[in-house]
């Protein structure tokens, strides 16, 4: 196996055992329960014992040879087989074995049902089984089924051989006396001596080969043989089971999953917050300091995934709505903004806008009047908490032509060289083609989704649109990820005074919403451009 197969093989090895971990329940309620139902179900049955008599079945012209008449064509011995096997069958030998055990209490359609009778290999030996709850009578009736065999064999043998003889002599007695001493009469009359010789000594063409010992272990219910067939169809249920319900639940369960659905990296993983669930998700979650790392944590890894881009814009979407990707945008602009950098947070999102309404801004004018009419883009924006933001606005009615337009592309273009960061919050790319024609105008993709929320789905569907754009995806980040207790290290008081890098003084926290101020390092970035 080379480099590359188990590479392959890898990635379906952990997404296999991730499966089995997801559906443990399950494996091991099949696992156990099907091998029980065997168990309590071989312990119910009434225990049976099998005893087993051999027949042997002689040469058909033996009694011929051994009195010197002239043996008739000889018979193939697969057809003589299944001669002797279809006449140990017939219901005359059940009926006399029935008649002959009177103290079984069983009838000729009993013993036919206990009974079985089959040849042994290819040799010339027959086996008479017999099953019964008592061992002892088990053992009986295998002996009487083969002895009444052996008689009914000899019976018939003889048979033959009396209408053979009757025969040679009524042709004897029918010839005129005067050919009595011809060929003819003599050969009648050594026929007749001949026959009355094979008539002593037939004895039938089936002999008892060995008899039928008394069963000491039952043969069925074989419990050890039920319980092993029980946990192979409790692992085949077990499989089954999964993968049905796998195909019903479709929902994503696994990081490594959706690393495997876009191939791209996991840039971040973002805890479920308190603070930010009771603001929305829109504002920097400084009471919950293990969130805000992971934001800083997120913020790091864009900028290595996306060092190479010199304007810094980022796209964020996400496979279907409620997957948090309007918060996480938001607060990868705060981050960044609270590391020093320019950052203009576009909410592109018009079908459904959220991130202004949260924030408490009212946007008058936004994104869609301002590729509409083409106004001036610093009419629409507010500075809250260090991050411009170019609100959606009211809704216009061809958000999808306007994304695409002329004028998004110059306002694109004019961004990229005012601000340190770009980042834009899109709506859902399965739901709508809104976010699609900004795919190629960005430095980055980034995808928002949710463990045990989106879809598998969904994600391959956002996946194949993204490919068929070549569109510059550089992670996905999980939103909203149960997490344990906090520890102490993390924690922070709010409102706390903060230290600020290269200066050595502390620094109070910026406030929350702060629609009408402008913080003097947007308004130095303004001026510097309109003096340009």
């Amino acid at each position: 196996m080379n480099r590359d197969q188990a590479s392959e093989q890898t990635p379906a090895l952990s997404r296999g055992l991730a499966i089995a971990r997801r559906h443990w329940l399950v494996i091991l309620v099949c696992l156990l329960t099907v091998p029980i139902i065997a168990f309590c179900y071989s312990k119910l049955q009434t225990k049976e014992y099998t005893a087993s008599a051999s027949l042997l079945f002689a040469n058909a012209n033996l009694q011929s040879q051994l009195s010197g008449l002239t043996p008739p064509n000889s018979v193939e011995p697969i057809r003589e087989m299944a001669t002797n096997l279809r006449l140990a069958g017939v219901d005359q030998i059940a009926d006399r074995t029935a008649k002959a055990l009177p103290n079984s209490g069983l009838d000729s359609d009993e013993v036919q049902e206990r009974v079985s009778v089959a040849a042994e290999g290819e040799s010339e030996l027959i086996g008479v089984s017999a099953t019964d709850p008592s061992p002892r009578l088990a053992a009986r009736l295998a002996n009487e089924f083969a002895e009444q065999f052996i008689d009914f064999s000899r019976e018939i043998e003889s048979a033959k051989v009396v209408r053979a003889q009757k025969l040679a002599e009524t042709r004897l007695e029918g010839l005129p006396p005067a050919e009595l001493e011809s060929p003819t009469g003599e050969s009648l009359e050594r026929q007749v001596r001949e026959l009355q010789a094979l008539a002593t000594i037939q004895t039938g063409r089936a002999e008892m080969a060995q008899l039928a010992t008394v069963p000491e272990a039952p043969s069925s219910p074989q419990t050890k043989r039920n319980v092993a067939l029980g946990v192979l169809l409790g692992i085949l249920l077990a499989i089954g089971v999964v993968l049905l319900l796998e195909q019903i639940d479709r929902r994503i369960r696994d990081p490594k999953e959706l690393e495997a659905i876009y191939g791209v990296p996991l840039l971040g993983m973002i805890p479920e917050s308190a603070s930010i669930a009771r603001h929305n998700g829109l504002v920097h979650p400084e009471a919950d300091a293990a969130a805000e790392e992971a934001f800083r944590m997120l913020r790091a890894n864009l900028r290595y995934f996306n060092s190479r881009n010199e304007t810094g814009s980022l796209l964020f979407t996400s496979a279907a709505p409620q997957d948090g990707k309007t918060v996480v945008s938001w607060n990868v602009a705060f981050a960044e903004a609270a590391a020093g950098q320019s950052v203009l947070c576009i909410e592109a999102d018009m079908r459904r806008p959220s991130m202004a309404r949260e924030l408490g801004v009212q946007a008058e004018v936004g994104l869609g009047l301002v590729l509409a009419e083409s106004l001036d883009s610093r009419v629409a924006i507010k500075e809250i908490s260090g991050v411009d933001l170019l609100p959606a606005g009211p809704l216009p009615p061809n958000p999808g032509e306007l994304l695409g337009s002329r004028q998004m592309r110059e306002l694109l273009e004019w961004a990229h060289a005012r601000y340190d960061r770009v980042i834009i919050d899109t709506p859902p790319a399965t739901l709508t083609a809104d976010a699609l024609p900004l795919v190629g105008q960005v430095g980055g993709v980034v995808i928002v989704s949710r463990i045990k929320a989106s879809t598998r789905d969904s994600a391959e569907r956002l996946h194949d649109q993204l490919a068929n754009l070549n569109a510059p995806l550089l992670g996905v980040v999980i939103n909203r990820v149960a997490r344990p207790p906090r520890s102490s290290y993390y924690q922070a008081e709010s409102g706390a005074a903060r230290f600020e890098p290269g200066n050595g003084r502390p620094r109070q926290s910026p406030a929350r919403v702060n629609p009408n101020g402008k913080s003097k390092r947007a308004r130095v970035a303004r001026s510097r451009s309109d003096a340009s």
